[in-house]
């Protein structure tokens, strides 16, 4: 697999990746994939995978209400097959991770649909999980492709962007300074003008928190998972947040001077007119490390896996 700026283009996922650091996103680039995963990411994955399924059924008139719990559990194990067909050289970490997101989102996500009942009947969806594909220009000339996949688009009436996030951690107050400018959602609203033709409104947050919860001692998995569940039962709206962040016009086309600016910047280093060097303070932060430090130390490829296709999660692409 070589990467094709005008082909494979831009998500903000690759540009996150190059600005954090220009060495992960290269590693990235030419097609390595780190075999195991953090807990955060696999939840995500897996939570993000459930609602896609659920949605694109409700939205074709599959389901016609809240799925139950032995339906949760069906979309559940769907998600597992796949992601197992993906991660066939998951390191034993990266199968616990799994293993702890399959039974947290069984316990989370039947009071998660039956909680937001009115996505059914009230909110009038204009699409739901699909991939969008954005050509773009350069004002020199330059042509590539934004990439990237939306959770969902409403309208309210006019069209709203509906983004999944899924934490185990959530500061309300951090969330409302920054959600107005974040880079992905930011990326997508403009892409969604771009299809469009029509300003969206804006964004509403669809939060879902991990539970932190921890199982003890001497409690078996069934008995942990149903004290999940029976916490999130009696407490939903401590687990279920939406945020409503509206855009204006003005701020899309500042944002689009930005992304221009960007890009020209993310071709001049692809194609070797401006310089490349590590972030070493990506190395090891809060976060813990960088998946690719093993790469970087000692070009340890044991731990990774060369993919077939640069992006994984465009089921189109």
């Amino acid at each position: 697999m070589k990467y094709d700026i005008k082909t494979d283009g831009c998500t903000q996922g690759l540009l996150a990746q190059w600005l954090q650091c220009r060495q992960k996103a290269r590693w990235f680039m030419t097609g390595y994939s780190v075999t195991s995963a953090s807990m955060a990411l696999t939840y995500g994955s897996i939570g993000h995978a459930v609602l896609e399924l659920v949605y694109k059924d409700l939205h074709t008139k599959v389901l016609k209400e809240s799925p139950s719990e032995a339906q949760v559990r069906n979309y559940v194990a769907k998600v597992e097959t796949e992601w197992r067909k993906e991660n066939v050289k998951a390191d034993k970490k990266a199968l616990e991770y799994l293993e702890l997101s399959l039974m947290i989102a069984e316990s989370t996500l039947p009071s998660y649909f039956k909680y937001w009942t009115k996505d059914l009947k009230e909110m009038k969806w204009h699409a739901v999980e699909h991939d969008f594909a954005v050509p773009y220009t350069t004002k020199d000339g330059r042509k590539t492709i934004i990439r990237g996949k939306m959770d969902g688009v409403f309208n309210n009436p006019k069209l709203w962007l509906f983004e999944n996030k899924f934490k185990s951690q959530i500061d309300e107050a951090d969330l409302v300074e920054v959600l107005p400018f974040e880079f992905q959602v930011q990326m997508y609203l403009w892409a969604l003008r771009q299809k469009t033709g029509k300003v969206p409104e804006g964004v509403l947050y669809n939060i879902i928190r991990r539970t932190c919860l921890r199982q003890k001692v001497d409690e078996g998995i069934t008995q942990f998972a149903k004290r999940i569940s029976e916490d999130i039962k009696a407490r939903p709206e401590f687990y279920f947040l939406r945020l409503e962040v509206s855009i204006s016009e003005k701020e899309l086309d500042q944002f689009s001077i930005e992304l221009e600016d960007m890009i020209t910047d993310f071709m001049n280093w692809w194609e070797g007119k401006s310089g490349h060097y590590k972030n070493t303070h990506m190395c090891l932060d809060k976060f813990g490390r960088c998946n690719y430090l093993p790469l970087c130390s000692s070009k340890n490829f044991a731990l990774y896996e060369k993919r077939d296709k640069m992006y994984r999660e465009l089921d189109d692409y």
